[in-house]
């Protein structure tokens, strides 16, 4: 329920002839407020069995893009595979070549791919050093015809790509939480009731369940990336997540679209802003482990960028930066360190955290 009251009051100093007025801030979540979303058990479809002896012919189109990329951390390239003939293929795995040097990852089981039928995957890999690097796509592929299949094994696309993988920076910022200016706009906005965000939430995860669990985290952020059209808005008016369905927004839309799916699915989000930016993030509870979870979803190993409070943790949901849930967000940067948790800040001087409240 939102509730418009002040956690902190406000207080006139006079001061050498001046008046000095605190910040306020508005009362938030409490703990007995927010639900962590529960596993999910992801299942991609048993390899087929080859029976064909001679090659059968197969032809797709990829296109994909890649996260950002720092030193010692997990890239990802989200690929869509097009299957442009007229038989069906069987992906199971990917590979890259870096420099000449081969990752590969398969999958457990994989995804088949009718004729004219496009299909989304996530390749993830250990990023090289800084600097500017060269790479190559390969996918795992069968390719099927009247029920028997043969299998292609690995094979690459043909051409050689750039990429840049970014070193450590430094940088720091002031946090904020629910400063009333923005508590206030955003929570008008973001009606969690509205019938149209509900039933758009609705539809996008109703395969996952009536639990609320990570698939439908991943479903919401995954359908916002590849349906929600950027339109960077000039004279900066925010407008409501129902009116982001159908004409799209910038940087606020985005995030409060997702910060109002995530509640009417039976979460809890936050809209963070910077001095030019603004994103979601989602509430998962006390325990990063979750996280494993969302690596099952997208079948990858990878990288996530979350905040750290006295509730526990919230994963980045920024689909303007990354192309998968808890990817960095606009603005982000890596300091240091390895692994699979970024140690990371953001580009700005102060950083405005903003519960957003369920109606």
């Amino acid at each position: 329920m939102k509730v418009y009251v002040t956690a902190a009051v406000a207080v006139m100093l006079f001061l050498s002839g001046c008046i000095f007025i605190q910040n306020v801030e508005r009362e938030g979540f409490k703990e007995g407020d927010l639900t962590p979303p529960l596993p999910y058990s992801f299942y991609m479809v048993e390899k087929p069995i080859a029976t064909h002896l001679l090659p059968i012919y197969y032809k797709y189109e990829a296109r994909w893009e890649l996260s950002p990329l720092y030193k010692n951390y997990m890239g990802a390239i989200r690929l869509q595979i097009n299957n442009t003939g007229n038989t069906d293929i069987f992906i199971y795995g990917f590979a890259i070549k870096i420099d000449g040097v081969e990752q590969s990852m398969m999958l457990h089981g994989g995804k088949k791919i009718f004729p004219g039928e496009s299909k989304v995957f996530f390749l993830s890999f250990r990023c090289p050093g800084e600097g500017n690097h060269t790479y190559m796509i390969g996918a795992y592929a069968m390719a099927g015809r009247g029920g028997r299949w043969y299998d292609h094994g690995l094979e690459y696309l043909e051409g050689e790509w750039n990429m840049s993988v970014n070193g450590y920076q430094s940088g720091g910022y002031k946090l904020h939480k629910n400063y009333y200016t923005y508590f206030d706009k955003i929570n008008k906005l973001v009606n969690t009731n509205d019938v149209e965000v509900v039933e758009k939430t609705r539809e996008i995860t109703e395969e996952y369940g009536s639990s609320y669990n990570v698939g439908k985290i991943c479903a919401i952020f995954d359908w916002v990336y590849s349906n929600i059209k950027y339109v960077n808005e000039s004279d900066d008016e925010w407008n409501t997540p129902s009116y982001a369905l159908h004409h799209g927004g910038d940087c606020e839309e985005f995030a409060m679209l997702i910060a109002a799916m995530i509640t009417a699915a039976g979460g809890n989000a936050r809209v963070y802003i910077t001095h030019n930016h603004a994103f979601a993030a989602v509430y998962i509870g006390k325990d990063v482990s979750i996280l494993k979870n969302v690596d099952s979803y997208y079948s990858a190993n990878l990288s996530y960028a979350f905040f750290e409070d006295e509730f526990g943790y919230w994963l980045v949901a920024d689909p303007l930066m990354s192309p998968y849930l808890g990817g960095l967000p606009v603005g982000g940067i890596v300091k240091g360190g390895s692994g699979k948790y970024y140690r990371w800040s953001i580009m700005t001087n102060d950083l405005y955290s903003i519960d957003v409240m369920r109606d």
